[in-house]
């Protein structure tokens, strides 16, 4: 019942965390959009309408080309974004006079929507028109060289999965991470597993396999992977007293990762042995350096994560999640303090930003895609026929998308709780490892 009142908290953490990963996310692409010269509209923080809150306007030129049909004091309208993003009203701006000549006074206003489940801003001129007059918008997306645009949509996905490292970096060098120990000392073990059947216990030091002696925890890893499902005679040191016992590694049903040194998957799946057991851990604070490279595992695990899933379709399930997921990983992060809301709020952010880079319209990957194929044809704008047939298909892949994970989460947290129990898994204080599987 107490756990009702922490409802209301997780709702809070939740949405700050997603407006702070939004604002990150399209002030990559506002940044880029100004530095090329197009203007920006709105920058807004959730979605629908009307607005909630205008906090700042920003005002500032565009310049227009020497031979712009334009005079001194001249209102110029343009159309706005698409879908969401449509403006409220139609934008004009006036033509002024600057030191380099003339150039259109733009405004951009700073909001906050009713919505808080998304963000945009409104770059000008974002909307294709039938008579491609979008591309003589002075100041508009369209108006400018397809890199350029490709460089502004490629921002934001970069500035979400650059926001998370920093803040894993922060994390890692102030606070700390948690990181596994070279030495053979058992850390926790899955009851049910080979290990645990066998009696073997946290704070067991391995000493041998089969008589070959072991230095690092790693070295007991590979030699079960490749035993398989064969017989191992396992030495160990316990209260000083040396003993022995034989252990027959679980053998996989299906190719699963191979880990690495570090502990961590690689893109290298096979059938293999395992024990049930992982090594000790401790939390150490990193030097800036090293809190810097720990942090760029995850873009690559998340890479991983989804080469898994397109691969290897049956894998979905525990690598992808949707709201659900994220809301039950606000909870366990909440409850689990500070420092991991900071954690859980960095993998969150470099699970969208990578998750946006698929080349699915309308995510920025897919209008990514439109620019590259733009740049392939010598800058030629694509019809406005392909444009459209090209959002179509885009749309309903994210809609099966969605509906998949959703799916998903109905599995994950009402069918499960028929099925019966999984097998126990050791636990330990770190949330990326729940978090892994979280790509939105």
């Amino acid at each position: 019942m107490a756990q009702i009142f922490l409802y209301p908290l997780y709702a809070l953490v939740l949405v700050t965390v997603l407006s702070i990963l939004v604002a990150a996310h399209e002030y990559g692409h506002y940044i880029f959009a100004r530095l090329f010269g197009m203007g920006a509209e709105e920058f807004a923080i959730g979605m629908g309408k009307p607005r909630v809150l205008t906090w700042l306007r920003r005002t500032y030129t565009v310049p227009l080309p020497a031979d712009a049909p334009y005079r001194e004091g001249e209102m110029v309208s343009a159309s706005g974004g698409m879908g969401f993003e449509s403006a409220d009203k139609p934008v004009q701006s006036e033509v002024v006079r600057t030191h380099q000549g003339l150039a259109l006074a733009e405004t951009t206003e700073f909001t906050v929507r009713p919505w808080p489940v998304g963000g945009f801003v409104r770059i000008k001129g974002m909307m294709p028109e039938e008579d491609g007059s979008e591309t003589k918008i002075p100041g508009g997306f369209y108006s400018k060289a397809p890199w350029k645009r490709f460089i502004v949509l490629l921002a934001g996905p970069a500035f979400s999965v650059l926001a998370g490292i920093l803040l894993l970096t922060g994390l890692y060098t102030t606070y700390g991470s948690m990181q596994s120990k070279e030495e053979p000392v058992i850390g926790a073990v899955v009851r049910d597993g080979a290990a645990g059947k066998a009696g073997l216990k946290p704070d067991d030091r391995i000493l041998a396999l089969d008589g070959k002696p072991v230095a690092r925890f790693y070295d007991v890893l590979t030699t079960v992977r490749e035993k398989g499902g064969q017989k191992i005679v396992l030495t160990y040191e316990r209260n000083g007293q040396r003993k022995d016992v034989t252990v027959v590694p679980t053998l996989d049903t299906a190719p699963t990762p191979v880990m690495d040194e570090r502990f961590e998957p690689t893109t290298e799946t096979r059938v293999q042995g395992k024990l049930g057991l992982t090594p000790m851990r401790e939390l150490k604070r990193l030097s800036v350096v090293q809190a810097w490279s720990d942090a760029w595992r995850f873009p690559v695990l998340t890479v991983k994560g989804l080469w898994t899933t397109f691969t290897q379709p049956s894998q979905a399930r525990e690598n992808l999640g949707g709201p659900g997921t994220i809301v039950a990983a606000t909870a366990a992060a909440v409850n689990s303090g500070f420092a991991t809301v900071i954690q859980f709020a960095a993998l969150l952010s470099i699970s969208v930003g990578i998750m946006n880079l698929l080349p699915i319209f309308p995510l920025d990957g897919g209008q990514m895609m439109v620019a590259i194929a733009e740049m392939l044809r010598g800058g030629k704008r694509l019809s406005i026929r392909v444009q459209n047939l090209v959002g179509t298909i885009g749309f309903a892949l994210v809609v099966t998308l969605f509906a998949g994970v959703i799916l998903i989460d109905v599995d994950r947290f009402v069918f499960s709780k028929f099925r019966p129990k999984p097998v126990e898994k050791p636990i330990e204080f770190d949330i990326s490892d729940k978090m892994k599987d979280i790509q939105r």
